[in-house]
């Protein structure tokens, strides 16, 4: 009769790790404008879990703590990167439908040069760049 149950305690410190990252990575991606730090900690979850569970399985150890912790950091990892799309395509939307005005105002700046001395007699160069606003 094989004997199935855990041997040693192997990959569980890191799988851990692992599960204090990926939660710490899902809480992250639903708070605005912390996208960066939970694809940081999604990372670091998938990366310790990803190895806590190659040491549990050579080892025959559980492997339930690294599995959570990996879960944990892809889901966090693909929050953020379905964030990053929805922010990006409104975005692009927006700039779609004032792409007219956006034009307009593109095209009425000018740039302009000025050529000058300043009080030690060096010449000096000036880029000024001024945008004509129309009132409708």
């Amino acid at each position: 009769m094989e004997n199935n149950s855990p041997s040693s305690n192997a990959g569980q410190s890191l799988g851990i790790i692992a599960l204090i990252f990926g939660i710490i990575g899902v809480l992250a991606a639903f708070i605005p404008c912390f996208g960066f730090i939970a694809v940081l900690f999604g990372i670091l979850a998938i990366v310790f879990g990803a190895i806590a569970l190659n040491q549990a399985k050579k080892e025959n150890a559980s492997t339930s703590l690294p599995k959570a912790g990996l879960y944990l950091g892809i889901a966090a990892t693909v929050f953020v990167i379905i964030w990053i799309a929805v922010f990006v395509g409104s975005i692009g939307s927006l700039a779609l439908e004032h792409k007219d005005e956006i034009k307009r105002a593109l095209d009425s700046a000018k740039v302009e040069q000025i050529k000058t001395d300043d009080s030690l007699n060096i010449k000096v160069q000036v880029d000024t760049t001024t945008i004509e606003a129309t009132v409708k």
